[in-house]
């Protein structure tokens, strides 16, 4: 029986054959990635070098390119994988032992992300690594190291950088230009402007403005009138910004009219003015007196709709208050309540100084309240200008309570506070309240100056406490404290205040070896001290350390002398003293003069000035040099 043959079935057609391996399943193309499906994938991955893979593989797909929002998801991924490996050769080798290649792309990428993440020592660190990964950095990364210098404040490196730029571009001026004038650098300014425009690069409107802005601050003003020439050649249209940089720039010159004809000029242009424009004119108006003008540009601000915003109605408050128009001030006050606008903390100072000298002093209590149970934003200034206000009005308790409150809300005091607190424990007699407080906080904190320590001295010298007084300012040298001439002052005048002579002439002998330097109230206190102990000799070195010191006398020391002098019965010397006096331009004080014998006093026309006799039988007359000491 013969097995059948296995046959082979015949060819398909050629057609047939296509047709046939068309309808065969095939793995579908590679689908290009969306910025949504890199983001969910970035924050899914337990891995920052891995998201940081991802994202550097996504940016080379073809057609594919990362908007900003990507960049801002991966960048905290990538700022902590920076944080771990600490350089730019360990992050690159970190990626390519994931499988990343290092491309000129990959450096760029980098750049592009550490710099928008603020990581410009990494950023600097990468750019030097590509030509030692055989890449020649591009316009780009030139200029993203070029804003990275200048934002890290190293000019002169910027400089360098953009003079070894053989081919910068119009981003790099820009970058330079912006940078340049928003330090202030004028000069330099000036000179990349004129370069960028010889370059035959046209200044755009961000540039032109940054420039306009900072030639109107330091430039002259024949530049800005040169700038300004540039920009009509040029037909550039000027922003509203650069006309607000110029009415501002002839403000501050005092051409109040020129900037109010600008103003016209602005609104012929076009241009519309803002609150900021109008804010200079008007403080200038007010400052001038012009309130014609003032009037006039409130009125068609009203109409033009444009509203005053906070720093315009401080500027009117400001002036109210300072005018003594204290009506009108609450009045401004309360249209800047009516209109929601926020009060600054410049609003709150001006308000406390209008309460504090107007009829409604009485409201001061409750300005603490006013600023605790709303939201407005106070800072030290305010917190300073409330306690002062209280304590100089008679609310010393208050005063006390709002600093324990400024303690609880973590603003920490200064020196004008701790002056307040100070003089409001002075107020309700609680002195000794006032030595502990300035012993174990005032005097502690390295922030106090002078005005502190002088400021306790007073009240323990103005309360008798005169020997306590040197006890304090021996305390205050052994902790290195910034103490002045006004603190030895006040308190020689205390210790010769209680007839303490030694101890006066011992302390000023100690300030003299310190090196303080004293000035004439000092040799003023002294020189009093000194003729009341009628101790001549001890005068007469005295004046003589003035003179080698290069003291001037001034009318209190040669009314004091002469005083001495006549009572000394020296009246020769009296009258060589006053002779000296008038050639110096000085008169002796009206009690002075009452002392001059007939002889002496009839030659001199002696008028009736201000000037206090610094000596007196047995009345304290001093109170004038401590004043003066103390100012």
């Amino acid at each position: 029986m013969l097995r059948a043959a296995r046959r082979r079935p015949p060819p398909l057609p050629a057609a047939l054959a296509a047709a046939s391996f068309a309808s065969e399943p095939r793995p579908p193309p590679p689908s290009t990635p969306t910025p949504r499906v890199v983001d969910a994938s970035v924050s899914r991955c337990p891995s920052d070098a891995l998201a940081l893979s991802f994202f550097l593989w996504c940016a080379r797909r073809p057609g594919y390119f990362h908007p900003p929002s990507s960049f801002d998801r991966v960048l905290p991924a990538a700022s902590r994988l920076a944080s771990r490996v600490g350089t730019a050769p360990a992050l690159l080798r970190e990626l390519q032992g994931l499988g990343c290649p290092i491309r000129p792309q990959t450096f760029l990428l980098l750049l592009r992300l550490y710099w928008r993440g603020g990581l410009y020592l990494l950023v600097l660190d990468l750019f030097e690594q590509m030509p030692l990964w055989g890449f020649q950095p591009n316009a780009f990364a030139c200029n993203v190291i070029l804003d990275v210098l200048l934002r890290t404040g190293l000019f002169a490196d910027a400089e360098r950088c953009f003079q070894d730029n053989l081919s910068p571009n119009y981003l790099s001026f820009a970058i330079m230009l912006t940078h340049l004038c928003r330090a202030g650098d004028w000069p330099k300014a000036r000179r990349y402007f004129a370069e960028m425009l010889w370059q035959g690069f046209l200044p755009g409107a961000a540039s032109l403005a940054a420039v306009f802005a900072c030639c109107s601050k330091v430039g002259t003003m024949s530049e800005l009138w040169r700038l300004l020439s540039f920009t009509h050649v040029s037909g550039c249209q000027l922003t509203s910004a650069m006309w607000t940089c110029l009415i501002a720039r002839l403000c501050r010159e005092g051409r109040l009219e020129d900037a109010y004809r600008m103003l016209a000029k602005m609104v012929g242009s076009g241009s519309s003015p803002t609150v900021i424009t109008c804010t200079p004119l008007l403080k200038g108006f007010l400052r001038a007196g012009m309130h014609g003008l003032a009037s006039k540009l409130l009125g068609s601000m009203a109409s033009a709709g444009c509203s005053p915003d906070i720093v315009m109605y401080n500027v009117l408050l400001d002036y109210m208050a300072k005018a003594r128009r204290y009506d009108d001030a609450l009045d401004i006050y309360m249209q800047i309540h009516g209109s929601q606008i926020k009060p600054d903390a410049y609003t709150l100072s001006s308000l406390v100084q209008v309460i504090q000298f107007s009829s409604y002093e009485r409201l001061l209590p409750r300005i603490p309240s006013l600023i605790q149970c709303s939201d407005m934003s106070y800072d030290l200034v305010v917190c300073n200008s409330v306690l002062s206000a209280l304590c100089k009005s008679g609310f010393p308790t208050d005063a006390i309570q709002f600093y324990s409150d400024m303690i609880e809300k973590n603003i920490r005091p200064d020196s004008y506070t701790y002056v307040s607190l100070l003089h409001s424990l002075c107020q309700l007699e609680r002195v000794n309240h006032a030595i502990n407080f300035y012993r174990s906080t005032a005097m502690r904190d390295p922030e106090s100056n002078s005005y502190v320590h002088a400021t306790i001295l007073c009240i323990l010298v103005r309360q008798g406490r005169n020997l306590m007084a040197l006890r304090i300012l021996r305390e205050a040298v052994r902790e290195n404290c910034a103490l002045d001439a006004v603190c030895y002052t006040t308190v020689l005048h205390g210790l010769f205040q209680a007839r303490l002579v030694e101890e006066a002439c011992s302390l000023f002998d100690r300030m003299k070896q310190l090196g303080m330097a004293s000035n004439t109230c000092t040799y003023n206190v002294m020189l009093r001290g000194l003729c009341r102990a009628r101790n001549i000799d001890a005068v007469k070195q005295l004046l003589t350390e003035m003179e080698h010191a290069g003291v001037e006398m001034d009318n209190i020391s040669f009314n004091t002398v002469v005083v001495f002098l006549i009572k000394s019965q020296l009246i020769d010397s009296a009258g060589a003293m006053v002779r000296e006096m008038r050639n110096l331009g000085m008169e002796p004080s009206t009690k002075t003069s009452l002392l001059l014998p007939q002889p002496v006093g009839y030659q001199f026309v002696l008028k009736d000035n201000t000037t206090t006799t610094v000596e007196s039988d047995g009345s304290d007359s001093s109170s004038d040099l401590f004043v003066c000491s103390a100012s």
